[in-house]
């Protein structure tokens, strides 16, 4: 698609600004092919959103493609900027943030330069599950690339994001160390909770709760395997439950992940399916895509829907 105009979103604030750096060498890579683009900057919490939700509705050319230069939480965002838009202008991604787990999850490379020869070598869109998401009790909806957590991984992430070594880790492109430093100071304070569930109709009820995340594919936590066989695009989703344990239950469990060896635990509890309802009463930490959701009651519906990437 050497005839694309390419509509960049790029977030210089990602992985604590070392998409500065990849956004210089990307530039310049298309300024030497000649590539049609424009640059959009994104400028506070919620403008990738804002800014998608502007291009969709401008563009008119069949050949736009909108690409994401930033972290899964900057993709977050574009997905729900476009929301239910009905086009053919697909999503290239160029993953430079802490995690970037989405990019394991589809197999985009997490070198700048060679995803972006990828996009640009590109022919032909490839088809991705994105989730669908309802939010009862805050009358809200949007959308996921990763996951969503309440509870244990969701705290984690708070802590994470409010931490002080997030930013010199990311330097050091050692940005996943990140959530490890927060897992153990996180673990003695998360108690447990009552949640239902309901999978494609059957119910079923947990009183100790102590993780729950609803994802699209394998991975959390900037690599962490936590649902090994969840695969992107089969129309399905994947929910992991851990009920409460002890610390050294806890330290071999998250050692095991890894592995891939957790989920023969008796207190790690895999479901899959098409339509997934989640309802917790207590007041818990909840997070998608890493952006956190704050402290509350949720009451949630997921189901995917199909988004076209570009990539090959």
């Amino acid at each position: 698609m050497n005839n694309a105009h390419y509509h960049i979103i790029f977030n210089q604030h990602a992985g604590s600004g070392t998409s500065k750096k990849a956004w210089q060498q990307v530039e310049q890579v298309l300024i030497d092919q000649h590539i049609l683009y424009t640059a959009y900057e994104t400028e506070f919490i919620g403008h990738g959103a804002i800014l998608a939700s502007e291009i969709i509705q401008n563009e008119q050319k069949e050949t736009g493609i909108i690409l994401v230069l930033g972290g899964d939480g900057t993709l977050h965002e574009v997905m729900n900027g476009l929301g239910n838009e009905q086009t053919s202008i697909p999503i290239a991604y160029i993953p430079c943030g802490s995690g970037n787990d989405f990019a394991r999850g589809v197999g985009i490379s997490r070198k700048p330069l060679v995803a972006l020869e990828k996009i640009l070598n590109a022919t032909e869109a490839k088809t991705f599950d994105i989730v669908h998401y309802k939010e009862k009790e805050q009358l809200k909806e949007g959308y996921f690339v990763n996951n969503i957590g309440i509870g244990f991984d969701a705290a984690v992430v708070k802590k994470t994001n409010h931490s002080t070594n997030k930013e010199a880790l990311n330097k050091y492109k050692l940005g996943s160390l990140s959530y490890l430093s927060s897992v153990i100071s996180v673990f003695f304070k998360q108690k447990p909770f009552p949640i239902d569930i309901e999978i494609d109709g059957q119910q079923q009820h947990f009183e100790d709760a102590y993780l729950v995340t609803t994802s699209n594919h394998p991975y959390f936590g900037g690599g962490v395997p936590i649902i090994p066989n969840a695969v992107v695009d089969d129309g399905l989703l994947d929910l992991i439950i851990v009920t409460k344990i002890n610390f050294l239950y806890f330290l071999w469990l998250f050692m095991m992940m890894p592995f891939k060896k957790h989920t023969a635990f008796k207190r790690v509890h895999l479901f899959q399916g098409k339509v997934i309802k989640l309802y917790s009463p207590t007041l818990e930490d909840g997070q998608a895509d890493g952006e956190e959701l704050g402290m509350k009651s949720f009451d949630f519906e997921f189901q995917t829907v199909k988004r076209q990437f570009w990539f090959r």
